[in-house]
């Protein structure tokens, strides 16, 4: 007799809803660990926030930096080398200069994790459903014979496997490609700071800021204002470059590489205007991290190449695989 050839279209419109399934369930696990990570980059900011929120309230965009004139700010600093003074008008200088970016970025994390959990209540149904066609692939294979069906099952299991893998590689390169147009952003970013500290050497005159200028001067209406705003786009795009990575199961990272930038940044600053007077220090800085990006950012590439290459191999293994089952299940439904 031959064989039910609708049940034999059954089964593959099962393998393939499963395949789908499989898709979105890999999707899934990437996104929660995304929404873990983010939440712990919250808490994080949170932390931060707490700790600058007075100093950088009673010192917003004055003449004076914890209650001491600029000009005397940098006396107790160069002249009277006060080391515990220096590091309380350090840690203020910081929580002016970083406060207003890390507010912005605590609104905008806390969107987008609304966002990621509701985006993640669209994969609920996909777990339950992939079960559900275990089971009905199961009622296939036996209304066909289990004996006349083993090749194809043996097969089916095989495919599955490399189904898998294709997929985890799949989403590692998207990963990986967003990485690494972070990360080449970061690299933009850090250039254009760069150039504008350079710029700041010949323009931002220190001793006259220092003796009439304003703190929002500094931060607002300067070069150094301008550099200290590609250093914060330069933080934002390692942030999310980190997001992708986080996804990969071999997390091959330095963790130097994503160290935030603008805290470093603001202290060699306060350093350079109070006390050296000449930016050098807060150039090399960004010297160091344009290095590290590029470096980071050619070592991203390189592993695409890999993982795409691996792809490849799986790809053309599935390819494979996927011939010998529609042969199998051709000679099911001629059988008789």
């Amino acid at each position: 007799m031959r064989r039910d050839l609708s049940m034999v279209r059954r089964l593959e419109k099962i393998e393939k809803e499963m395949g789908y399934c499989e898709i979105k369930l890999e999707k899934e696990q990437r996104l929660r660990t995304q929404l873990h990570f983010l939440k712990l980059h919250r808490r994080a900011l949170e932390e931060s926030m707490e700790r600058f929120v007075e100093q950088h309230d009673e010192n917003v965009g004055g003449r004076l930096l914890g209650g001491l004139a600029l000009s005397e700010v940098q006396r107790r600093i160069s002249i009277d080398r006060d080391e515990e003074c220096a590091e309380n008008l350090r840690e203020i200088f910081r929580a002016v200069g970083a406060l207003p970016l890390l507010r912005a970025e605590h609104t905008i994390l806390s969107r987008e994790l609304d966002e990621l959990e509701e985006k993640l209540l669209t994969f609920q149904a996909f777990s339950e459903k992939k079960q559900r066609l275990v089971a009905e692939r199961q009622e296939a294979l036996v209304s066909l014979g289990q004996g006349t069906t083993e090749s194809v099952l043996a097969i089916s299991e095989e495919f599955e496997q490399i189904e898998q893998q294709w997929n985890i590689l799949t989403e590692d390169l998207m990963n990986i490609d967003e990485a690494v147009f972070y990360v080449s952003r970061c690299v933009d970013y850090l250039q254009s700071g760069r150039e504008f500290v350079l710029a700041s050497r010949s323009q931002f005159a220190i001793d006259q800021w220092l003796r009439d200028g304003y703190l929002i001067d500094l931060f607002k209406h300067s070069s150094l204002g301008r550099a200290k705003e590609m250093v914060e786009g330069a933080d934002r795009n390692l942030k999310l470059a980190l997001v992708e990575l986080v996804c990969l199961e071999d997390l091959l990272i330095a963790p130097e590489d994503f160290e935030h930038i603008l805290l470093p940044f603001l202290d060699v600053l306060f350093d350079d205007l109070f006390q050296h007077g000449k930016l050098r220090v807060t150039l090399e800085l960004l010297e160091e991290r344009l290095e590290r990006a590029v470096r980071l950012q050619t070592e991203l590439q390189e592993r695409r190449e890999a993982v795409l290459t691996r792809q490849l191999q799986e790809e053309e293994s599935r390819g494979k695989l996927f011939q010998q089952m529609g042969d199998e299940r051709k000679k099911l439904t001629l059988a008789t």
